[in-house]
């Protein structure tokens, strides 16, 4: 609690009034002195006891249900005063750090009577994905003489899920009206189609049989009626499984991994949604499943995904410089089973390094987090075909993405992986020494590898670029490029 410029003027009055009255020995200014200092001690005790009984009743309401980053989103709050004395001062509701205010106003001087409401209007504009926090109501309040004045927050939060950009939905959407996806995968049936029925063969009419599905044709030949038979396609329940880890959130050029597979995600859920095949997304990091829609075709299942995603932790900034770092051939030469832009990465060293530390068998347990969300999707599904695709920069998650391949493998289900290739997705236009060129040639190589031990499990795999939109990779499935 602090004096207003007022309450200090109070209490330089009653010091000046008390020395003056030792001084020349005046009765009457020692009772000024006392009269100024009562008054500021009574108001110092009553504003104490109205801070201690504030009862404020706060509505927020945030209108968009779904925000997205640099698009504005309106907020309105009620504030009701429910104590029967009066609440003086500023009252400002708390917006988030990441946020900008757009429009209207979160703040409101004013005398807030008895049982009286307050009501604020206002947008900001999120300038991050991800969650945004709204902390509660800040009251800057002075006590009636306008001696003291005091800082109160109100704690009543509310949440605003923010999303990478609202172009990425638009897309989404004219995507789904010219695309459709198709697996190549093993086997005569693909996972994913656009026909619902498919022909299958010709036999001898049957009385009741539809007339159009007569072979009109094979009549001057056969001499007699033969009808064509179809067989139903059966739509794979599909997951698409977001790695969140570290390393996929660091930003080490201008378009972040996390980003781009996000983007991706929500563009192919709406494909296949739009082509009515039961979809949903899964996000997981080094460790576990941070959060799952499991595949469904209902009404809202695309916003269900679409505020999933939003929940995803944000992008951090790379603070490794530099394209290829140095002596990532040395480290690699050590440990050829691990990427060379995973032993020397920064930050991310360190982090991988912890993790390996989980159990003895060390870097096997990194990504449990999807193989984990594998094994239960299976597990509620059992015996129903499924299909996975995993968008991942197979850095700590390589070992969890080759082992849930061998058990979809196994258990006769199907995955792609899309792998957002880490060198391209950094920094470009440097200069490269031929030790930083040699790294490169030695990831590329791992990769290819990767890609080979992944085929072995009869796993699709595309590598794919920040230039490489979802109409590109939806093409290449459906013409079974992968």
């Amino acid at each position: 609690m602090r004096s207003t410029d007022l309450g200090n003027a109070f209490l330089s009055i009653s010091i000046v009034f008390a020395f003056t009255s030792i001084l020349f020995s005046n009765i009457s200014f020692a009772i000024l002195g006392v009269a100024f200092a009562t008054s500021y001690v009574y108001s110092y005790l009553r504003f104490v006891r109205e801070l201690e009984r504030t009862d404020l009743h706060i509505e927020r309401n945030i209108l968009d249900e779904m925000a997205f980053m640099m698009e504005p989103v309106s907020i309105t709050v009620e504030v009701l005063n429910r104590d029967p004395i009066p609440i003086r001062g500023t009252f400002e509701d708390l917006i988030p750090d990441d946020c900008v205010l757009s429009a209207g106003s979160n703040k409101a001087t004013m005398t807030l009577p008895p049982r009286t409401l307050l009501k604020l209007s206002y947008s900001v504009i999120p300038q991050k994905r991800g969650t945004h926090n709204i902390r509660g109501m800040k009251i800057d309040r002075t006590d009636s003489l306008g001696l003291l004045s005091e800082e109160q927050i109100i704690e009543h939060g509310s949440v605003v899920n923010v999303h990478t950009e609202k172009r990425i939905l638009e897309t989404a959407r004219a995507m789904a009206g010219k695309e459709h996806l198709e697996f190549s995968g093993i086997g005569r049936n693909p996972a994913i189609v656009l026909r619902e029925f498919e022909f299958d063969g010709i036999r001898e009419y049957i009385p009741g049989d539809r007339a159009r599905d007569i072979h009109w044709k094979l009549l001057p030949k056969l001499n007699k009626l033969m009808t064509k038979t179809y067989r139903k396609e059966g739509a794979l329940p599909t997951t698409i499984f977001v790695d969140c880890g570290r390393s996929m959130r660091l930003e080490t050029g201008k378009v972040a991994k996390m980003n781009h597979a996000l983007d991706i995600s929500i563009q192919l859920s709406n494909v296949l949604i739009s082509s009515f095949h039961p979809v949903g997304v899964a996000t997981f990091d080094e460790l576990r499943v941070i959060g799952k829609v499991p595949p469904a075709l209902g009404k809202h299942q695309f916003d269900k995904i679409v505020k999933a995603l939003a929940d995803v932790p944000r992008t951090i900034k790379d603070t490794t410089p530099g394209q290829v770092q140095r002596g990532q051939i040395d480290s690699s030469k050590t440990n050829p089973t691990k990427p060379a832009s995973v032993q020397n990465a920064g930050g991310k060293n360190t982090f991988l390094s912890s993790l390996e530390k989980l159990s003895p068998g060390g870097q096997k347990n990194l990504g449990i987090g999807l193989e984990g969300g594998v094994k239960e999707t299976l597990a509620r599904n059992k015996g129903q075909e499924q299909l996975f695709i995993v968008i991942s920069d197979l850095i700590s998650s390589r070992n969890a993405v080759l082992a849930s391949a061998k058990i979809c493998r196994a258990t006769g289900n199907r995955m792609l992986v899309i792998h957002t290739y880490d060198d391209w997705y950094r920094n470009q236009g440097q200069v490269l020494e031929v030790k930083d060129a040699e790294g490169l040639y030695s990831n590329l190589n791992e990769s290819i590898k990767l890609e080979a031990a992944l085929r072995g499990s009869r796993a699709s795999y595309i590598r794919i670029g920040p230039a490489d939109a979802a109409p590109r990779i939806t093409r290449a499935i459906r013409r079974g490029k992968t």
